[in-house]
């Protein structure tokens, strides 16, 4: 009978179907998914009694590129948690301290695009800032010099008189935002890195932001990939295997 075939097509289809779905594998894997997030950089401030050999005539202050940053609260204050790798100068600096600035950055970081103090362009690669915050560490350079050599030199972030009893780093020039932290607690032992749950003391933009769509410009890992300054692994790529 028509009903008797009708059930007939109905449970081949649902037995086609079921086998379909039980067909699809699922793989172990060692590879993490590919993220595209905001960069950042931390700066923070550096140890005036340290007068080592090493750091003699040096600045102790130092700015890292910071991709582990995620708003985490909202109330009763804002928070945010940031990681930090172990055995760096900004983890020495921010454990001490217990406080730094959280750097929001454009585009123009990663393409070098800075001026230097008589208002011509510096004369840098697309990336060496980058590659300059991120793959060398404060303890063997001196960042804020070098900065200032590629067209950014650190500025405050506000008058010394509007700062108020703590001192705060300086920052790096047009940066989206500027996010004043303050660590809450203990720093978190996470192997690698250590985890710092952070209060926003304020925030502070360049003067530049008129709506949130602004914000849609700043640096994002998906550009530092496709312009070579990093791996997928998130590691900084040499200029001399990128040539």
């Amino acid at each position: 009978t028509i009903n008797w075939k009708m059930k007939r097509i109905s449970i081949i289809i649902s037995l086609l179907y079921h086998c379909s779905v039980k067909s699809h594998a699922f793989f172990p894997t060692t590879t993490p998914p590919l993220l595209d997030v905001p960069v950042f950089s931390l700066s923070t401030l550096g140890d005036d009694d340290d007068t080592s050999p090493s750091t003699a005539g040096k600045s102790r202050s130092t700015m890292n590129i910071l991709t582990y940053a995620s708003p985490i609260s909202i109330k009763p204050y804002r928070m945010w948690s940031i990681s930090l790798y172990k055995g760096t100068l900004s983890h020495e600096n921010f454990a001490r301290e217990k406080r730094g600035v959280l750097q929001m950055l454009r585009p123009e970081h990663a393409y070098c695009k800075g001026t230097k103090a008589a208002g011509e362009e510096a004369e840098a690669q697309a990336g060496e800032l980058i590659r300059m915050l991120g793959g060398s560490s404060g303890m063997d350079v001196d960042k804020r010099a070098l900065c200032a050599e590629l067209g950014y030199a650190w500025e405050k972030l506000l008058p010394e008189e509007e700062e108020g009893e703590v001192e705060w780093p300086h920052v790096l020039p047009s940066c989206v935002y500027y996010l004043k932290l303050e660590l809450v607690g203990d720093l978190i032992d996470c192997g690698s890195h250590e985890v710092a749950l952070c209060k926003v003391v304020s925030m502070i933009s360049d003067g530049e932001i008129q709506n949130s769509a602004d914000e849609l410009g700043s640096l994002s890992t998906r550009k530092l990939r496709e312009l070579s300054i990093i791996s997928e692994l998130g590691r900084v790529i040499p200029l001399e295997t990128c040539a």
